[in-house]
């Protein structure tokens, strides 16, 4: 019998016995296996039996199916441990009567074959263990040492001279090989603070030939790490209750060291783990006291290089921030375009440095002008992907397609084949024609669009035709409303940036307030626009703006007849 078995989340642990011939892995309550998350596609991953074996296939996923670590490209016929990653979660293939317990993930930006977490217990293989305090400044290295403190001083040096993770890991298990040249396999997991779960960030193989997954005692990590103590394990291969362990039968593996790396404020970075198959040259007491020291020294260094890599993250996150504005504003107009007879006013201001609300304008025919405003769902960068993408899409249908209802209605469907999957977008689009001053409003689940007429009073236009956002149903059949502007009416579209902006009492600007504004004293677009504006910049003031403003007002001046 074969499961698999999620290693991740709230349900971790949770076992799905393969029985059907094809079982289906993604979001949609549908799936035999549903993974409930928002990055994961709605059928994102298939494991089908065929040729006497379960095969891993990915389903076209938006962010792919991840196996053992590499991007999924085609069918994978899996084997016991291996790991599926979808998205955030992770789930393990296992064969037999193997336990959630007794299998645990470990992840980590290693191209080298999964390594497996497997449970017993260690207290017989236990000789020696050691309390390891928090690093210091004035640590030294145990007398009964001495004999190797030259090499351990050069690798002191060597970490002092390092930066990065990915130069302090590599020359510290470098190091420790040269300290200990009994030492035959090493291993770095450092703690994830966001999953608060150990990783496997690095390791070295004296035979660098050895292949197979790579398996490490859970219950001896598990208890170095809660204990905060380095421990010495003897021969595991003479314990009665290790002779069926497949992990130490199939390395053999004789002695072991395991030390955690303990942070300057106490808490657990990490654990290094050594072993060796060499029964006639094993590890001691005056070893395991020497690993300790280092990995003191050690600490210091992972904790200087993680605060280097973080700063570095975040200063190319800040780049690629603002990257990624810089080519959204140039999505966006720089200026307002000029049509005999109309008057256009535009306002936008991402709520953070990248939005996913849009607003263009395209050109159709000599005397036709599409305005275009949208409101992608979600914020960040990945609203601000399916916003350049929308974009794109609509300067198309509009191309291709002079009905502006039924190009709404073919964007709906692009939209929908583009595979953004919880993502949906409400958008509108107006097109002005100057010679018979028709307007045609085409709604996809946005906020009302309002006429304010020269007299002041306010109307929604559009209201009974409008259809649903953008996303929801790929066959939906989009209508368009028409409406004559004459001189002094302004058509207003705007995102809910402006509709739902906070006040100190958390009270939202709203619909009423608005349609009240509007209906004010103004003779063009741009002094609606100005003076919505001014209202609600009055009402949110001192607020923190949570999400993104979009205005476009269109129309004609009272003096343009």
């Amino acid at each position: 019998m074969s499961f698999l078995v999620l290693m991740t989340g709230g349900k971790a642990g949770e076992r799905y016995r393969l029985v059907k011939e094809k079982t289906i892995i993604g979001r949609h309550p549908g799936c035999d296996i549903v993974v409930d998350s928002g990055s994961v596609s709605r059928q994102h991953a298939s494991i089908e039996m065929k040729d006497g074996g379960w095969w891993v296939e990915d389903l076209g996923s938006r962010n792919g199916t991840i196996v053992n670590g590499e991007i999924l490209t085609e069918q994978h016929r899996l084997e016991a441990a291996d790991e599926i990653g979808v998205c955030d979660d992770r789930l393990v293939f296992t064969v037999g009567d193997t336990t959630p317990s007794e299998w645990v993930s470990l992840g980590g930006e290693t191209d080298e074959s999964q390594a497996v977490f497997q449970s017993h217990d260690e207290e017989s293989m236990i000789v020696s263990q050691l309390d390891i305090p928090r690093p210091s400044a004035d640590e030294g290295i145990s007398q009964n040492a001495e004999a190797k403190l030259r090499a351990v001083i050069g690798l002191n040096r060597a970490l002092g001279a390092s930066l990065s993770l990915e130069e302090v890991l590599p020359r510290l298990l470098d190091g420790i090989f040269e300290i200990f040249p009994n030492v035959e396999r090493g291993f770095v997991l450092l703690n994830d603070v966001k999953t608060n779960r150990l990783i496997l960030r690095a390791k070295k193989l004296k035979n660098a030939e050895e292949k197979g997954g790579l398996r490490l005692s859970l219950s001896l990590v598990n208890k170095v790490a809660s204990s905060q103590t380095a421990i010495l394990s003897a021969d595991a291969t003479s314990d009665s209750r290790f002779r069926l362990n497949e992990s130490v039968v199939d390395c053999n593996i004789r002695s072991v060291m395991c030390v955690p790396f303990i942070s300057t404020e106490g808490s657990v970075l990490g654990v290094l783990q050594v072993d060796s198959r060499d029964i006639r040259n094993g590890f001691s007491q005056d070893d395991l006291e020497v690993l300790a020291g280092i990995t003191g020294q050690a600490a210091k260094a992972v904790e200087q290089a993680t605060a280097h890599d973080e700063k570095v993250a975040q200063e190319q996150f800040k780049r690629d921030l603002e990257l990624a504005n810089r080519v959204q504003q140039g999505l966006l107009p720089s200026v307002p375009p000029e049509i005999e007879g109309f008057e256009v006013f535009d306002f936008y201001e991402a709520a953070h440095q990248i939005g996913g609300d849009y607003f263009s304008y395209i050109p159709l025919s000599e005397n036709r002008l599409a305005v275009v405003l949208a409101d992608v769902s979600g914020k960040g960068v990945s609203a601000a992907l399916v916003m350049a993408a929308l974009s794109a899409d609509v300067r198309y249908t509009l191309a291709i397609e002079a009905d502006v209802a039924k190009a709404v209605t073919l964007l709906n469907a692009s939209f929908m084949r583009s595979g953004w999957d919880d993502r949906f977008a409400t958008f509108v689009v107006v097109v002005l024609d100057s010679t018979s001053n028709v307007v045609s409003v085409v709604s996809a689940g946005h906020l009302p669009t309002y006429l304010r007429k020269a007299d002041g009073s306010v109307e929604s236009v559009g209201f009974e035709e409008a259809g649903l956002p953008l996303g929801v149903d790929p066959t939906y059949v989009y209508e368009a409303a028409e409406v004559t502007v004459t001189a002094g009416c302004t058509l207003v579209l705007y995102t809910d940036g402006i509709s739902e902006a906070m006040d100190h009492k958390q009270e939202t600007y709203g619909l009423n307030r608005l349609e009240e504004i509007l209906s004010g004293p103004a003779d063009s677009p741009a002094a609606v626009g100005q003076r919505l504006l001014v209202d609600v910049e009055r009402h949110a003031a001192g607020q923190v703006r949570s999400d993104d403003m979009c205005l476009v007002c269109v129309g004609r001046p009272k003096n343009s007849e």
